[in-house]
């Protein structure tokens, strides 16, 4: 196999790392591909953990209903089991009805969706300093099924972009923050 003559590392402009997250997110100006002698190339992304948060809540803040793999992809950020993840819901829930909601064998209710939207906003709000979000707002979320008129309906990509960001403290970070649409 040739090698080509590349650079050993580049900031990639984008970079998907839905199969990193389990949520399907774009990643800006963030992540660095390296390429060894073997042309093998690996990519790294700052403070992953902060990624995986901020990409939990703001899939939390959009609208549409939370599908099963979304679920498990939030639940193993919040590093829960399934008994966890119910007793965090209610104290009465049963770890196989978590299950049934993260393969889709069973929705989750509008009560019980909210409830998890707001335990993990705040589970995660402080791993993710760049993204907020308003409880009160969250808790009037009309959420919606987009599937239900559309199976094939592509839920728009979560958009982080890594930067420094100023706190109220006056204090500046580097924290995940969400990338604005164009």
């Amino acid at each position: 196999m040739a090698k080509q003559n590349r650079e050993p590392e580049q900031k990639l402009a984008v970079y998907d790392a839905t199969a990193l997250v389990g949520l399907r997110t774009l990643v800006y100006d963030a992540a660095i591909e390296h390429i060894d002698e073997d042309n093998e190339r690996s990519i790294e992304l700052p403070k992953l953990d902060q990624l995986l948060a901020a990409a939990a809540i703001s899939r939390c803040l959009m609208p549409a209903r939370l599908r099963g793999p979304e679920i498990r992809a939030i639940r193993k950020t919040m590093r829960l089991t399934l008994n966890d993840l119910a007793k965090r819901l209610d104290a009465k829930a049963a770890p196989e009805t978590v299950s049934r909601w993260e393969s889709d064998a069973q929705p989750m209710g509008a009560y019980v969706e909210k409830v998890l939207r707001l335990v993990v906003c705040e589970q995660l709000k402080g791993d993710a300093p760049g993204v907020t979000y308003n409880a009160s707002a969250l808790a009037n979320l009309e959420i919606i099924d987009p599937w239900r008129s559309d199976p094939d309906y592509e839920l728009p990509p979560i958009g982080l972009i890594y930067g420094r960001l100023k706190e109220q403290s006056g204090a500046v970070i580097e924290a995940w923050d969400t990338k604005l649409a164009a």
